[in-house]
Protein backbone atom coordinates (compact mmCIF):
# COMPACT_ATOMS: atom_id res chain seq x y z
CA UNK A 1 0.00 0.00 0.00
CA UNK A 2 2.97 2.54 0.85
CA UNK A 3 4.41 1.97 -2.95
CA UNK A 4 1.38 2.42 -4.04
CA UNK A 5 0.72 5.96 -2.32
CA UNK A 6 4.33 6.73 -3.69
CA UNK A 7 3.77 5.62 -7.24
CA UNK A 8 0.53 7.61 -6.81
CA UNK A 9 2.36 10.95 -5.22
CA UNK A 10 5.04 10.99 -8.23
CA UNK A 11 2.31 10.40 -11.10
CA UNK A 12 0.12 13.37 -9.37
CA UNK A 13 3.30 15.27 -9.34
CA UNK A 14 3.92 14.99 -12.99
CA UNK A 15 0.62 15.64 -13.65
CA UNK A 16 0.73 18.69 -12.01
CA UNK A 17 4.40 19.68 -13.82
CA UNK A 18 2.63 19.23 -16.88
CA UNK A 19 -0.36 21.05 -16.03
CA UNK A 20 2.54 23.94 -14.85
CA UNK A 21 3.49 23.57 -17.83
CA UNK A 22 0.52 24.12 -19.84
CA UNK A 23 -0.85 26.65 -17.86
CA UNK A 24 2.45 28.72 -18.46
CA UNK A 25 2.80 28.60 -22.07
CA UNK A 26 -1.17 29.18 -22.45
CA UNK A 27 -0.48 32.62 -20.84
CA UNK A 28 3.04 33.38 -22.63
CA UNK A 29 2.38 31.38 -25.95
CA UNK A 30 2.82 35.27 -27.80
CA UNK A 31 6.31 35.99 -27.19
CA UNK A 32 7.40 31.80 -27.12
CA UNK A 33 5.75 32.06 -30.79
CA UNK A 34 7.40 35.40 -31.40
CA UNK A 35 10.97 34.05 -30.34
CA UNK A 36 10.56 30.72 -32.34
CA UNK A 37 9.68 32.56 -35.40
CA UNK A 38 12.44 34.63 -34.97
CA UNK A 39 14.96 32.05 -34.71
CA UNK A 40 13.27 30.66 -37.98
CA UNK A 41 14.45 33.17 -39.44
CA UNK A 42 17.58 34.07 -38.49
CA UNK A 43 17.88 30.13 -39.52
CA UNK A 44 16.30 30.94 -42.93
CA UNK A 45 18.20 34.27 -43.01
CA UNK A 46 21.74 33.14 -42.96
CA UNK A 47 21.24 29.68 -44.78
CA UNK A 48 20.25 32.53 -48.08
CA UNK A 49 23.30 35.03 -47.02
CA UNK A 50 25.24 31.57 -47.29
CA UNK A 51 23.84 30.18 -50.53
CA UNK A 52 24.03 33.78 -52.04
CA UNK A 53 27.59 34.12 -51.10
CA UNK A 54 28.73 30.61 -52.32
CA UNK A 55 26.74 31.59 -55.49
CA UNK A 56 28.89 35.08 -55.32
CA UNK A 57 32.28 33.13 -55.24
CA UNK A 58 31.81 30.78 -57.86
CA UNK A 59 30.53 33.72 -60.33
CA UNK A 60 33.13 35.94 -59.51
CA UNK A 61 35.56 32.62 -59.69
CA UNK A 62 34.56 32.21 -63.22
CA UNK A 63 34.26 35.71 -64.21
CA UNK A 64 38.12 36.06 -63.18
CA UNK A 65 39.35 32.75 -65.02
CA UNK A 66 37.80 34.38 -68.18
CA UNK A 67 39.15 37.42 -68.09
CA UNK A 68 43.13 35.83 -67.11
CA UNK A 69 42.32 33.17 -69.94
CA UNK A 70 41.69 36.48 -72.61
CA UNK A 71 44.88 38.17 -70.93
CA UNK A 72 47.00 34.84 -71.73
CA UNK A 73 45.81 34.52 -75.38
CA UNK A 74 45.97 38.26 -76.03
CA UNK A 75 48.03 39.16 -79.10
CA UNK A 76 47.03 42.01 -80.32
CA UNK A 77 46.54 45.66 -78.28
CA UNK A 78 42.70 45.25 -78.84
CA UNK A 79 42.97 41.35 -77.27
CA UNK A 80 44.65 43.30 -74.19
CA UNK A 81 42.17 46.28 -73.84
CA UNK A 82 39.58 43.24 -73.73
CA UNK A 83 40.86 41.45 -70.83
CA UNK A 84 41.79 44.49 -69.20
CA UNK A 85 37.92 45.59 -69.47
CA UNK A 86 36.90 42.05 -68.48
CA UNK A 87 39.72 42.50 -65.22
CA UNK A 88 37.50 45.66 -64.25
CA UNK A 89 33.95 44.03 -64.45
CA UNK A 90 35.35 41.70 -62.36
CA UNK A 91 36.36 44.56 -60.15
CA UNK A 92 33.20 46.43 -60.50
CA UNK A 93 30.74 43.36 -60.35
CA UNK A 94 32.48 41.57 -57.59
CA UNK A 95 34.03 44.30 -55.10
CA UNK A 96 34.18 42.68 -51.88
CA UNK A 97 35.39 39.42 -53.00
CA UNK A 98 39.55 37.81 -53.09
CA UNK A 99 39.04 37.61 -56.77
CA UNK A 100 38.20 40.93 -57.12
CA UNK A 101 41.61 42.04 -55.28
CA UNK A 102 43.39 39.39 -57.54
CA UNK A 103 41.91 41.44 -60.32
CA UNK A 104 42.88 44.46 -59.06
CA UNK A 105 46.67 43.39 -58.39
CA UNK A 106 46.79 41.89 -62.29
CA UNK A 107 45.13 45.05 -63.59
CA UNK A 108 47.55 47.52 -61.78
CA UNK A 109 50.53 45.78 -63.08
CA UNK A 110 49.26 46.28 -66.61
CA UNK A 111 48.84 49.80 -66.09
CA UNK A 112 52.13 50.31 -64.47
CA UNK A 113 53.80 48.64 -67.31
CA UNK A 114 51.77 51.51 -69.25
CA UNK A 115 53.22 54.02 -67.49
CA UNK A 116 49.86 55.08 -65.38
CA UNK A 117 51.23 54.79 -62.54
CA UNK A 118 48.70 56.62 -60.37
CA UNK A 119 45.82 54.40 -61.27
CA UNK A 120 48.13 51.32 -60.43
CA UNK A 121 48.77 52.62 -57.32
CA UNK A 122 44.99 53.11 -55.97
CA UNK A 123 44.26 49.95 -57.21
CA UNK A 124 47.00 47.83 -55.08
CA UNK A 125 46.27 50.37 -52.30
CA UNK A 126 42.93 48.96 -52.23
CA UNK A 127 44.37 45.62 -51.40
CA UNK A 128 47.18 46.16 -49.34
CA UNK A 129 45.38 48.35 -46.93
CA UNK A 130 43.14 45.21 -45.83
CA UNK A 131 46.36 44.69 -43.45
CA UNK A 132 45.95 40.83 -43.53
CA UNK A 133 47.97 37.88 -44.18
CA UNK A 134 46.88 36.56 -47.16
CA UNK A 135 49.20 35.57 -51.08
CA UNK A 136 47.04 38.51 -52.87
CA UNK A 137 47.65 41.14 -49.71
CA UNK A 138 51.04 40.39 -49.86
CA UNK A 139 51.65 40.81 -53.47
CA UNK A 140 49.59 43.57 -54.06
CA UNK A 141 51.68 44.88 -50.62
CA UNK A 142 55.39 44.06 -52.54
CA UNK A 143 54.08 45.49 -55.93
CA UNK A 144 53.14 48.84 -54.14
CA UNK A 145 56.32 49.22 -52.09
CA UNK A 146 57.83 48.78 -55.46
CA UNK A 147 56.08 51.86 -56.85
CA UNK A 148 56.78 54.10 -53.93
CA UNK A 149 59.97 53.60 -54.07
CA UNK A 150 60.44 54.55 -57.70
CA UNK A 151 58.63 57.37 -57.44
CA UNK A 152 60.80 58.85 -54.35
CA UNK A 153 58.52 57.44 -51.52
CA UNK A 154 61.21 55.45 -49.61
CA UNK A 155 60.66 57.58 -46.64
CA UNK A 156 56.65 56.66 -46.28
CA UNK A 157 57.58 52.60 -47.37
CA UNK A 158 60.19 52.35 -44.21
CA UNK A 159 58.40 53.02 -41.41
CA UNK A 160 55.70 50.32 -42.96
CA UNK A 161 58.10 47.89 -43.59
CA UNK A 162 59.70 48.27 -39.90
CA UNK A 163 56.29 47.98 -38.83
CA UNK A 164 56.40 44.51 -40.48
CA UNK A 165 59.27 43.49 -39.30
CA UNK A 166 58.26 43.64 -35.47
CA UNK A 167 55.10 41.85 -36.65
CA UNK A 168 52.92 45.07 -35.78
CA UNK A 169 51.66 44.74 -39.55
CA UNK A 170 50.54 41.27 -40.78
CA UNK A 171 51.08 42.27 -44.68
CA UNK A 172 54.50 40.69 -45.13
CA UNK A 173 56.59 37.92 -43.22
CA UNK A 174 59.16 39.21 -41.25
CA UNK A 175 61.86 37.60 -43.08
CA UNK A 176 60.23 39.25 -46.39
CA UNK A 177 60.30 42.86 -44.88
CA UNK A 178 63.85 42.39 -43.43
CA UNK A 179 65.00 41.99 -46.89
CA UNK A 180 62.23 44.60 -48.70
CA UNK A 181 63.76 47.02 -45.83
CA UNK A 182 67.35 46.29 -46.89
CA UNK A 183 66.23 46.74 -50.29
CA UNK A 184 64.77 49.89 -49.82
CA UNK A 185 68.33 51.27 -48.18
CA UNK A 186 69.62 50.06 -51.14
CA UNK A 187 67.63 51.85 -53.29
CA UNK A 188 68.34 54.88 -51.02
CA UNK A 189 72.47 54.82 -51.10
CA UNK A 190 72.51 53.74 -47.39
CA UNK A 191 74.32 50.32 -47.81
CA UNK A 192 75.63 50.04 -43.92
CA UNK A 193 71.71 50.08 -43.05
CA UNK A 194 71.12 47.87 -45.68
CA UNK A 195 74.02 45.21 -44.01
CA UNK A 196 72.20 45.17 -40.97
CA UNK A 197 69.06 44.24 -42.11
CA UNK A 198 70.07 41.30 -43.99
CA UNK A 199 72.59 40.20 -41.33
CA UNK A 200 69.84 40.00 -39.14
CA UNK A 201 67.54 38.16 -41.64
CA UNK A 202 69.90 34.99 -42.08
CA UNK A 203 70.62 35.23 -38.31
CA UNK A 204 66.33 35.25 -37.84
CA UNK A 205 65.57 33.11 -40.04
CA UNK A 206 68.58 30.83 -41.52
CA UNK A 207 65.90 28.69 -43.11
CA UNK A 208 64.26 31.38 -45.15
CA UNK A 209 64.42 31.19 -48.95
CA UNK A 210 64.97 35.11 -48.41
CA UNK A 211 68.84 33.85 -46.34
CA UNK A 212 70.69 33.03 -49.19
CA UNK A 213 69.67 36.10 -51.78
CA UNK A 214 70.46 37.95 -48.03
CA UNK A 215 73.73 35.96 -48.24
CA UNK A 216 74.23 36.67 -51.94
CA UNK A 217 73.20 40.43 -51.26
CA UNK A 218 76.04 40.82 -48.44
CA UNK A 219 78.85 39.54 -51.10
CA UNK A 220 77.64 41.85 -53.65
CA UNK A 221 78.15 45.16 -50.89
CA UNK A 222 81.37 44.24 -49.55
Amino acid sequence: MRRVTRKKLKQDEFVSIVDQMIHWFSENWRPVAAAAAAVVAVFLLWWGLSAWSGHRTAAASEALAQAMEQLDTAQTPEDREDAEAALREVIDRYGRTAQADEARVVLARLLAEDGKIDEARQLLTKVAQKRKDSPTVRVATLDLIGIQVSSGQAAEVIPQLEAMVTGKDPRLPRDVALYELAEVHIAEGNPSKAKEYLQKLMEDFPESPYARQARQKLQELG
